[in-house]
């Protein structure tokens, strides 16, 4: 009887299982699903009105992001060379995933996600790990187990979603319609991890024709009240000076929103490009987060504070250059200075407000945007292709846009909360 540690404790060590063709043609189009499920959820982040699914998509967008990075990685150890393991491994797909990126509402959304997309996407990890070698694909299966217990807590997280924005026998039956529709085209594509019995050309596009473009007007539901903007308040003012740098956190969701776009309009740059954008969506959004569970802890309501509307005025009506030009090198990197910027924010926090919480967020968000400064000096580099002096011109460009919407209507004050 074997020991369960022979072989390293590994699975199907006797049996033949796929060979490295087979486990890289499947990995392939696993890490394609990946990357379009990505930008899918990305795409409808500025479209999707409610704050809580908002937030998850972000969250999700970045985690299928990683898993395509890692299955790309893994494709170029399986003889498959870079150029070929970041193209479309199946037209098919393309089709059907295009096709998802029109998804009309929340509705269609989470039917795409949680009723076909990510089950489909699990049951081909599933069955991946099931025919395999565990020790001769054993990179492949490693990293799959991190990958499906993501898949897995994604899968919980859009089902609970679903069950909360799906209410009426209409909405129902618009999500089992559309889940239907991209079942059957999925199928004719031969499935997530392919099938041989189905030909090329035999999906049909329903609504997509061209390149999905990104709403350019978020869509919010009415969890916050919105200004235009505070009054700044000075630090010897500790509660109002707190509620405002919470406030400002909270409204970083506008900035997730409008990465989108980055995300989304720019084409041709290398993968490691969209990775870097990914992670600074889900950065942005994160950062929103902590503002919501701020203020949440410290007044007893996420919605205490209200949301700044300025930064919809201008960051939506920008290209993706002058946008993180703007961001990465304009604003971002004027927060690296000392006084104020983002050292002073934690250091208020600690030493005059004394919230561990803020202390704990601020800690953070001054580490994400030390990193978010050298992702845009890197990103931009090879993106702009002029000299320095000309991207720095292009930043002050879009600051100079950003100061004066700023100025389009007054600020308002700090609103009236308990210990203020």
């Amino acid at each position: 009887m074997d020991s369960p540690y022979q072989f390293a404790g590994l699975k199907r060590a006797k049996e033949p299982g796929l060979s490295v063709e087979e486990c890289a043609r499947t990995v392939h189009r696993m890490a394609y699903v990946e990357e379009r499920l990505m930008f899918l959820q990305a795409a409808h982040i500025v479209t999707t009105p409610q704050r809580d699914l908002k937030g998850l998509l972000s969250r999700l967008q970045y985690e299928d992001c990683l898993h395509s990075d890692l299955l790309k990685n893994r494709l170029m150890e399986l003889r498959i060379s870079r150029s070929r393991g970041h193209g479309v491994p199946d037209e098919r797909l393309e089709v059907v995933l295009s096709e998802a990126m029109h998804s009309e509402g929340s509705v269609e959304l989470l039917a795409a996600l949680a009723r076909v997309f990510k089950p489909a996407l699990l049951e081909a990890y599933r069955n991946y790990e099931r025919q395999t070698n565990g020790l001769a694909d054993y990179e492949s299966v490693r990293l799959m187990r991190t990958i499906m217990a993501e898949e897995e807590q994604a899968l919980g997280l859009l089902e609970a979603a679903f069950g909360d924005v799906v209410q009426t026998a209409q909405e129902e039956e618009r999500a089992v319609k559309w889940a239907r529709t991209l079942e059957k085209m999925l199928k004719e594509a031969g499935g997530i991890a392919g099938a041989a019995d189905t030909g090329v050309g035999s999906v049909q596009a329903v609504r997509s024709g061209g390149r999905y473009r990104v709403a350019r007007r978020p869509v919010r539901d009415g969890t916050f009240s919105s200004v235009w903007d505070f009054i700044h308040v000075d630090e010897d003012r500790v509660p109002e000076r707190l509620a405002q740098m919470i406030a400002t956190r909270l409204g970083e969701v506008t900035i997730a929103e409008a990465l989108a776009i980055v995300l989304l309009e720019v084409e041709g740059q290398p993968w490691s490009f969209y990775v870097a954008i990914s992670r600074h969506m889900w950065d942005e959004m994160r950062h929103s987060l902590f503002g919501e569970a701020a203020a949440e802890q410290v007044y007893g309501d996420r919605a205490a504070l209200p949301l700044r509307d300025f930064e919809i005025e201008y960051l939506f009506e920008m290209t993706p250059l002058e946008l993180y030009a703007m961001l990465g090198i304009g604003v971002e990197a004027a927060l690296m200075k000392y006084p104020p910027g983002k050292r002073a924010e934690y250091e208020f926090c600690r030493d005059k407000a004394r919230h561990p919480l803020m202390t704990t967020f601020q800690d953070f968000d001054w580490a994400d945007e030390v990193e978010h400064v050298q992702i845009a000096r890197r990103q931009l580099k090879e993106w702009f292709g002029g000299e320095a002096d000309e991207l720095s011109a292009l930043a002050e460009q879009g600051m100079q846009f950003r100061a004066r919407t700023r100025r389009l209507h007054p600020p308002s004050p700090m609103p009236d909360l308990p210990g203020m």
